[in-house]
């Protein structure tokens, strides 16, 4: 467990640290390169603290349920949605791109400011039911954990940046979680084959990168 700990300190000093310091980085590197580098190093520290968890002690919390592995199965398909309208819709309150945001037509902003970290606490969430023990549970847990603080982090951040009257204004008609905006637009049919076409890619990858089948049950 020592390595999985310290992978987890190292995570979250890797995300830490630079927020701590962002104006200076980005007046020394500019912003594209500081980018680069903070999603590279992220990457690295997240392949390091999933590498660490799946070789920690099983230190069992509670029983399995053969029937908690359809969690995450059922649960993965809407996180998919929303990391591909994350990625393809403008989220400028949140972890993505600004360019080409319309408040009068906000998509996915609509149901959440945050689709990326909502998947995030819906993975994080979802996986904890079938694995019950304290690497997984850390890992897992701490991860929901992340993405809903990360909301918070992530509007005071835009809102120091922006301004008070260029924050209203973006964040008109958007919500942090709002369901009924799930059914106003909040995704097209790009979204939805892309999410479908993620949700496959993980479930074939899943085996081979992780070691894990999620259809083996």
């Amino acid at each position: 467990m020592t390595w999985f700990f310290i992978s987890i300190v190292a995570f979250l000093a890797g995300h830490i640290l630079p927020g701590m310091f962002r104006r200076q980085l980005v007046a020394a590197l500019g912003t594209s390169l500081y980018l680069f580098a903070f999603s590279a190093i992220s990457i690295g520290l997240l392949v390091w603290v999933i590498g660490a968890e799946l070789n920690a002690d099983y230190i069992a919390l509670w029983p399995y349920d053969p029937r908690s592995h359809w969690v995450p199965l059922v649960a993965m398909l809407p996180v998919c949605w929303l990391w591909v309208a994350a990625v393809r819709q403008p989220c400028p309150l949140s972890i993505g791109r600004a360019k080409g945001y319309d408040p009068d037509h906000p998509g996915i902003n609509r149901f959440t400011r945050h689709p990326l970290l909502l998947g995030v606490v819906i993975w994080g969430s979802a996986h904890l039911f079938p694995n019950g023990h304290l690497a997984a549970a850390i890992f897992f847990g701490g991860s929901a954990l992340f993405g809903v603080l990360g909301m918070a982090r992530m509007e005071k951040m835009r809102l120091r940046q922006l301004g008070a009257a260029e924050f209203d204004r973006l964040s008109a008609g958007t919500r942090r979680f709002y369901l009924p905006g799930l059914f106003k637009g909040a995704l097209d049919w790009r979204d939805i084959l892309g999410g479908l076409i993620l949700y496959g890619a993980i479930l074939a990858l899943h085996p081979l990168v992780l070691g894990r089948d999620p259809l083996a049950f």
